[in-house]
């Protein structure tokens, strides 16, 4: 048998082996594959490494796709990076997504990933911080741009607490960190799934966090979001993405120190073993009654009348629509 590039690929995904990135690139360029984008939020992490995984396992190749995983500045720059077709795809929110529509940015929904947000308020455990209203005449460090800084006025809105009784500091993320190392904040907003980890280990675990889902903002997370023309234009390759990035996040799921090691090869000053438990932490935040019944990705109609209503009373949402199908759709998972 001639050991072609793309035998090798064929046997070291049936091997659970991870090929060199170079190799990956070079396969890419022996077939007509296409190019494609997909834009993080912010920097490579635990819990989006199975996208990095699915580049290395060539499971996106196996698709016809040549995929960058690339890192972002802000929910809010993806959007609009994507909007412009300057990426092709963009990790959104749906309400970060609402609120770009509302704007005009010409964006669907084409699989809901997370079915919970990890949306989260972290703070010291000598803060005794374990409710919004525990916040009045609090300092709390955010970041300029994000989806959790958005979310915290509703937050504060939705438990009739006034957003001048508590001191809220936008920056960027280093800045936030060390602002809370510091203790010039008593709390700072993140994920459940990442800035909570992370903060556990770095205080050797010091700090407590709250779910804004538990107090009234229960909207969901992480989504593939595409501009609606590509959506119209290429569906097959639409597709082929989500069919990839769902592969991707089964296979980390069950082989989390695999993915792992794809995001240390880009990222190699990554805590591994935070990293897996920031990954393994995501599974719960992907299931739901709804998915039971659908599958992974599914995107809920009635989900996302609720996150319209709550957006439009608490976050800052000018403009709805009648029919809330317009954010999302369906069409692109794998048939069951």
């Amino acid at each position: 048998m001639k050991l072609t590039r793309r035998t090798l690929l064929v046997c070291a995904t049936a091997l659970g082996l991870t090929l060199p990135a170079g190799m990956t690139e070079a396969l890419a360029q022996d077939k007509d594959l296409k190019k494609v984008t997909v834009r993080l939020a912010f920097n490579y992490n635990g819990h989006r490494s199975p996208y990095l995984l699915g580049v290395d396992k060539g499971f996106y190749e196996e698709e016809g796709l040549d995929v960058e995983v690339l890192e972002g500045k802000g929910v809010t720059s993806s959007m609009q990076l994507v909007a412009n077709k300057q990426d092709t795809f963009a990790i959104i929110d749906p309400p970060s997504l609402m609120l770009g529509a509302a704007q005009g940015m010409p964006l669907r929904i084409v699989a809901q990933l997370y079915q919970v947000s990890p949306n989260a308020v972290i703070s010291w455990k000598e803060e005794n911080i374990k409710k919004p209203a525990d916040l009045v005449g609090k300092t709390v460090a955010t970041l300029q741009g994000d989806t959790t800084t958005t979310m915290l006025y509703a937050l504060l809105a939705r438990n009739d607490v006034e957003r001048n009784d508590v001191k809220i500091v936008a920056t960027d993320g280093g800045t936030r960190n060390q602002t809370f190392l510091a203790k010039r904040a008593a709390a700072l907003t993140g994920f459940s799934n990442d800035s909570y980890l992370g903060m556990k280990a770095t205080t050797e675990g010091d700090v407590d966090y709250f779910m804004y889902s538990d107090f009234g903002i229960d909207t969901m997370g992480d989504a593939l979001a595409a501009n609606t023309d590509t959506i119209e234009e290429d569906p097959e390759m639409i597709a082929a993405f989500v069919k990839a990035t769902l592969r991707s996040y089964a296979y980390a799921l069950e082989h989390p120190e695999e993915a792992i090691d794809s995001l240390i090869k880009r990222s190699p000053t990554r805590d591994k073993d935070v990293a897996v438990e920031k990954l393994k932490a995501t599974a719960e935040l992907m299931t739901s009654d709804v998915t039971d019944e659908h599958g992974i990705g599914y995107s809920d109609k009635a989900r996302f009348e609720q996150t319209q209503e709550l957006m439009a009373e608490f976050g800052g949402l000018t403009k709805t629509v009648d029919d809330v199908s317009v954010y999302y759709t369906n069409d692109f998972l794998p048939k069951n």
